[in-house]
């Protein structure tokens, strides 16, 4: 219950609009104090008691703070140091609080009135009480730091409750504000301390899941004794191992080289890693690219024999048999070539042959490159005498399921036509699910899947525009 000069000093203070409500969407100051209020037990008739509690400008904007004024009991009084010049954000001022009792038995109470800027509360009032013989428990330690502990096991500490008035102190119950922390009585409540006399409660920390975890200890005392709390803090590890996964590097040319890295992965607990499984997940239609075989956690040589998007995945067991979630890394293989054409098919004695006409050009002619003119070069396209705008055939795949690659490091300007043609006398000769995908500048612009069905077959697959780089299906 708010005293009734205090009352009347809210009800002036709101009369004059000191309490306006303002539009939260700009930047602007806010004030916060810490504690909220002051209890003093531990002054006598001869000694004062002394205490502190900080304004904190926890806002965006500079708080100006208009006044501070006490009302209430004179035998409290307070120093704050110059806060003229407002306080920036994140900036804090320390008021110190004095409480000199002129007799025993009787409870003081007053406010210290703080005046601000803070359009959401330009007036907070700091509630101060106090008063010599009144009873005070102490919670220690506070905060209570239970540490690191593995989930699905459990920590253990002590709180320990003292009675530091000069006169008894009585305890009803207590409760904590989560699930993380329990705690088990060392003695019966509701329960009465003696002046210096303590008892205490066996905390338990058994984290169900990682992170950090914080709860507060609440204990409710009987009038006239504030009541008391604690912060209980704990974080909670991983009961398995983390594997941690890249490639290294990210991004390489089709028969570069390339590192899967898992050496960074770690256990929380502190057990050893002893195992580190790696396997390829996928890779581009027609690879034939192999991992690197080995027990170790950084498995380098891996060569990507097509463009595309290569996946890794790890998962690591440590010294207990605990095997980690696994882990997936990315390698993309890009293309040094502008133009870069890539042909592969489903099933091997199928013989399919990759073809790409120059703009104006014809099937089998010196405008179109296939096994029979372009393997490794051997075509003089675009300007005389240049080799950047000639197409390079780099493998003509007979028995098996391709690759077939063809590429181009600077096209001459016009439309180009990509076809598959299944080659005539193959020892198989069902439908066959043919891939073509056209790299342009190194990134995948077009793909596509279809079944060749019948000896001789020319299929028009899709035409690119040079120098846009656009694909269109056919």
């Amino acid at each position: 219950m708010i005293p009734a000069f205090l009352s009347v000093f809210l009800v002036a203070c709101t009369d004059y609009g000191l309490n306006e409500r303002k539009d939260d969407n700009y930047i602007q100051p806010s004030i916060s104090v810490s504690p909220p209020s002051l209890a003093f037990a531990l002054a006598t008739l001869e000694a004062p008691e002394t205490d502190v509690f900080q304004v904190t400008n926890v806002g965006s904007a500079l708080l100006e703070i208009g006044s501070m004024t006490l009302l209430g009991s004179g035998n409290f009084s307070f120093t704050a140091p110059d806060y003229s010049a407002g306080l920036e954000p994140e900036e804090s001022l320390e008021v110190v609080v004095a409480y000199t009792p002129d007799a025993t038995g009787v409870q003081d109470d007053a406010a210290i009135f703080i005046e601000s800027s803070d359009p959401h509360n330009d007036i907070i009032q700091v509630p101060l009480v106090g008063q010599v013989d009144m009873p005070l428990v102490v919670i220690s330690p506070s905060p209570l730091n239970m540490g690191q502990v593995v989930t699905d096991e459990f920590g253990e500490d002590t709180l320990f409750l003292t009675s530091a008035g000069q006169v008894p102190v009585t305890l009803n119950r207590w409760e904590v504000s989560g699930d993380a922390f329990s705690l088990v009585e060392g003695d019966a409540w509701p329960m009465t301390l003696e002046p210096g006399e303590e008892t205490t409660l066996e905390v338990s920390f058994a984290p169900t899941e990682a992170g950090s975890f914080s709860e507060t200890f609440q204990v409710y005392t009987e009038s006239p004794a504030p009541d008391a709390s604690a912060l209980l803090l704990g974080e909670g590890l991983s009961a398995e191992p983390i594997a941690v996964c890249s490639a290294n590097p990210t991004e390489v040319h089709p028969g570069d080289s390339a590192t899967w890295v898992g050496s960074s992965s770690y256990d929380a607990a502190g057990y050893h890693i002893i195992q580190w499984d790696w396997n390829l997940l996928s890779r581009p239609s027609g690879s034939t690219a192999g991992f690197p075989s080995g027990a170790s956690a950084d498995r380098s040589g891996f060569v990507p024999d097509l463009a595309g998007e290569y996946r890794a995945r790890l998962i690591v067991t440590n010294e207990l048999g605990m095997a980690s979630d696994p882990c997936v890394a990315t390698l993309l293989a890009t293309p040094e070539e502008d133009l870069w054409i890539q042909m592969s098919w489903a099933h091997a004695g199928d013989d399919m042959d990759l073809h790409l006409l120059r703009p104006g050009g014809s099937l089998r002619t010196s405008n179109d490159c296939y096994y029979s003119n372009c393997r490794n070069g051997g075509l003089d396209w675009g300007s005389p005498g240049v080799t950047a705008d000639n197409p390079v055939l780099d493998l003509d795949d007979i028995g098996g399921t391709g690759p077939e690659n063809i590429n181009i490091s600077s096209p001459e300007t016009g439309t180009f036509t990509v076809y598959v043609n299944d080659y005539p006398g193959s020892t198989y000769t069902a439908a066959n699910n043919v891939t073509v995908t056209i790299f342009v500048g190194g990134y995948q612009a077009w793909t596509d899947t279809r079944p060749i069905s019948g000896e001789s077959v020319d299929e028009a697959f899709a035409e690119i525009e040079w120098p846009s780089g656009i694909v269109t299906g056919l």
